[in-house]
């Protein structure tokens, strides 16, 4: 028999208010640690051809995700420019140092990355065990639509409870989704410099990869994927789409 509960409305006040403030100072503190421990440094110590080569892979990959809205001559121009035998700028030597070239010349690369960490880790690791100590053991509120039994193991953190209707979501239910649901609000105020929570996280999972720029391999991905396009312009059968669509709407309302 699914148990139905009346929340007391202290849970509001004692619990989903200050809950709600404390992830959000604590989101704050994080972005603005992000920032101000590595990211006005981050550009620095990169040479500026390496920041061109950078560039470039990000403009390859712009050019392969609009080619059908440039003309054909436009897009031969920008491929030849990128894989043209010898004078491509994917066939010329790239200036990026490999990972380990850059940690043997330049330690404070490994104290970057430990930065990077920690600044990710710590926070939530603290905050983790505030609310567990603090906001465990609370059912807050119910959602206002039905949900398969598949969805109780999410909401309902915290509590083991069988007879609990499945709708209930428990505090630490909320602090999770609050925790990964606020980078769509911060990114109104940071823009760009919204800290990413799952490229975090993943960067903890493996602190040795994507920390420096593989020119090399970016540079030979990029000139094979060109390669393997063939242009085709959007706009050359835009009139007859055109026709259908008015067709279309015409015989609709006929």
């Amino acid at each position: 028999m699914v148990t139905q509960l009346a929340l007391d409305p202290q849970v509001r006040d004692w619990v989903f208010i200050p809950l709600t403030v404390s992830i959000i100072l604590m989101k704050l503190i994080q972005q603005y640690a992000h920032m101000l421990m590595y990211q006005s440094g981050q550009n620095a110590s990169k040479e500026p051809k390496e920041i061109r080569e950078v560039q470039a892979v990000s403009r390859s990959q712009r050019l392969r995700q609009f080619w059908r809205f440039i003309p054909e001559s436009s897009f031969k121009m920008r491929k030849e420019f990128f894989i043209k035998a010898d004078t491509g700028l994917f066939n010329q030597k790239t200036q990026s140092k490999s990972m380990q070239e850059a940690m043997a010349t330049d330690p404070s690369i490994m104290v970057d990355m430990m930065k990077k960490n920690l600044s990710g880790m710590l926070p939530q690791l603290a905050m983790g065990m505030v609310v567990n100590f603090f906001f465990g053991g609370f059912v807050m509120g119910k959602v206002p639509f039905a949900l398969s039994p598949r969805f109780k193991p999410m909401l309902q953190r915290g509590i083991d409870l069988s007879s609990l209707d499945v709708t209930y979501f428990t505090s630490l239910s909320y602090y999770i989704l609050l925790l990964f649901g606020l980078r769509g609000l911060f990114s109104l105020v940071f823009r760009e410099d919204t800290i990413d929570d799952s490229e975090m996280m993943r960067r903890q999972m493996n602190p040795m990869a994507n920390q420096m720029f593989d020119a090399e391999n970016a540079f030979k991905a990029e000139k094979a994927a060109l390669n393997l396009l063939d242009h085709e312009w959007e706009l050359d059968s835009a009139e007859e789409k055109a026709v259908e669509v008015l067709r279309m709407t015409t015989s609709k309302r006929g």
